[in-house]
This record gives C-alpha cells, sequence and structure tokens, in this order.
C-alpha cells in the first residue's frame, strides 16, 4: 500500500488498523464480515508479464469492456475470455478475473452480481466517495488501483441549506492508501447493516503519465 503517489511502496504497518485489515493471504478477505473491518485486502501483486499483459490490452481497447449483470456461471467466464481473445496473455488476464468471481461466490453466495472491466486512462471517480451499495470487490491490473482513506481520517465539509448529506473533505495526501498493483480487495458500501454512517471513503485509481490499466469491479446485487 503507498501513500499517493506513483510510484508503488511496500505495505506499511501504518496503514494496518482495525477497520483496514491486509494480508498475503487471500483468507483476511472473509474478515469483512467483523463489524469493525470496512476494508480487506488480500496482497496479491502481479508478475511483470500480467501487469504489461493488462497495460497493452487496455491501451488498445479503452472504454468498458465487459458490463455483465446476472449469476456467476460457466456462460459468464467463456464472456470473459471471449473479450480478452487475442491479447497478449489473455489467460493470465482471465485467471485473475476468474479469481476473483470465484472468490466472491465463496464468500456471498450471491445469485446476481454486477461485473465491470473496464480499460482506463483516465480515474472514473476521481473524488472521494462513499459508495451507495453493500459490498464490493476491487482489482486493478497495470498499475496502483482503488484509493481509500481510514474512517478515523474521513473529514466532511460544513452542512450546506438545502443539503441532505455533508461532502467529504479533500484528505490530506500522507492519510490517502492505494491498491498495489493486483491486490484483491472487499469494500463494504453504506448498503451495510450498521454501515449507513461509516462504509469505506474511496476513489477511483490516480493516472500519471499516460498509464493505461484494467479495473476490475464486482458488485453483490442479489
Amino acid at each position: 500500500m503507498s501513500h499517493n503517489t506513483a510510484a508503488p511502496l511496500e505495505y506499511s504497518e501504518l496503514n494496518q488498523t482495525a477497520s483496514c485489515q491486509i494480508s498475503a493471504s487471500a483468507n483476511v478477505l472473509s474478515n469483512i464480515y467483523n463489524k469493525e473491518v470496512t476494508l480487506t485486502c488480500f496482497s496479491n501483486k502481479s508478475s511483470w508479464a500480467i501487469s504489461h499483459a493488462a497495460q497493452l490490452f487496455a491501451k488498445q481497447n479503452l472504454g468498458t469492456v465487459l458490463q455483465y449483470q446476472g449469476e456467476i456461471n460457466k456462460d459468464l467466464f467463456e464472456e470473459i475470455l471471449f473479450k480478452l481473445e487475442g491479447s497478449t496473455h489473455a489467460s493470465l488476464l482471465a485467471q485473475h478475473i476468474e479469481l476473483m468471481l470465484e472468490m466472491f461466490q465463496v464468500l456471498f453466495e450471491p445469485k446476481e452480481i454486477g461485473l465491470r472491466l473496464i480499460a482506463c486512462d483516465t480515474s472514473l471517480s476521481p473524488h472521494f466517495h462513499q459508495p451507495q451499495n453493500l459490498v464490493r470487490m476491487v482489482s486493478t491490473l497495470g498499475g496502483l488501483g482503488e484509493r481509500w482513506v481510514a474512517p478515523d481520517e474521513v473529514k466532511f465539509l460544513p452542512l450546506e441549506p438545502n443539503q441532505l448529506k455533508p461532502e467529504i473533505k479533500a484528505p490530506l495526501p500522507h492519510h490517502v492508501s492505494q491498491l498495489q498493483d493486483g491486490d484483491i480487495a472487499l469494500m463494504k458500501g453504506s448498503q451495510w447493516v450498521d454501515h449507513e454512517q461509516s462504509a469505506i471513503t474511496c476513489a477511483s485509481p490516480a493516472f500519471y503519465n499516460n498509464e493505461f490499466k484494467l479495473c476490475i469491479y464486482i458488485d453483490f446485487i442479489e
């Protein structure tokens, strides 16, 4: 995890809090069920091959590569392979996405999910916000990923007239953490029980110097 910089840094003990848990073991993802936890991260740094493949694919396929809503099944896996077909190391990219889907299935047993594969060269949601969903699994291939702020570092602007909810104040740079290339994380949204006011505060990956990344999002729907 790094602090608001283009250069990846090693994970720091400063970012290991009760609400944000990170481990080299995928088992950490199940800790999302703990009441005080808002983010869990499986530290899964990409190899050079998969990172480079993602960059090339994103550069050649900018925009939404796949948007899907439905069950996690064989047809979905085949659709992912079809969308990646012909790209460098397509099987490596597909394996990463399939791993995410398999872990999501085991953890939540969803009847319906939303999956988005987006090839990006700019931040989709650059402003820090609290997602209005139940839970989301995120991963970025090709560079640094999703940014977030620990709950105790989140500050709000004064409530304006006719405003129902205060806006989040832009965090200080040293309070911002980022996923590494290949990390797989779960983030609680405001629809998670008892997290209406304490969902994760996050923003899309930042981009520097004509970067290209493949961003992967899985949302629980039902």
